[in-house]
């Protein structure tokens, strides 16, 4: 049997310009009074980039991800991924390998019931 997940957007997406130095903290907002635990994240930019979590004032972004709630997005993507986050808001850093750049999209998401 499958099982179908269907994420509804609760909040705007934010835009995050990545560069070879860490983005300045950007605080990932939910509207309304829903508390979610998903965010979608798109790097639509042809380079990979490392983004670091947290629940406020994410620490500076290191290429490649070395601080606890980081990951690193490939570049040019088709879709997004979504990952859990700290719920209702978050903080947010990113950065790219030395003399690249890119584009990051994010979205806080939650569960449709």
């Amino acid at each position: 049997m499958s099982n179908t997940l269907v994420l509804r957007p609760v909040g705007q997406t934010t835009y995050i310009s990545v560069t070879a130095t860490s983005s300045t903290a950007v605080t990932v907002s939910v509207v309304g009074n829903d508390q979610a635990n998903y965010a979608a994240f798109l790097n639509t930019g042809t380079n990979p980039c490392a983004v670091t979590i947290a629940p406020s004032s994410a620490p500076v972004a290191t290429f490649p991800a070395t601080n606890p709630g980081s990951f690193v997005l490939p570049g040019n993507m088709i879709y997004p991924i979504v990952l859990a986050v700290p719920s209702t808001s978050f903080s947010v850093t990113a950065i790219c390998a030395a003399t690249k750049s890119t584009d990051l999209f994010v979205t806080p998401v939650d569960n449709q019931s």
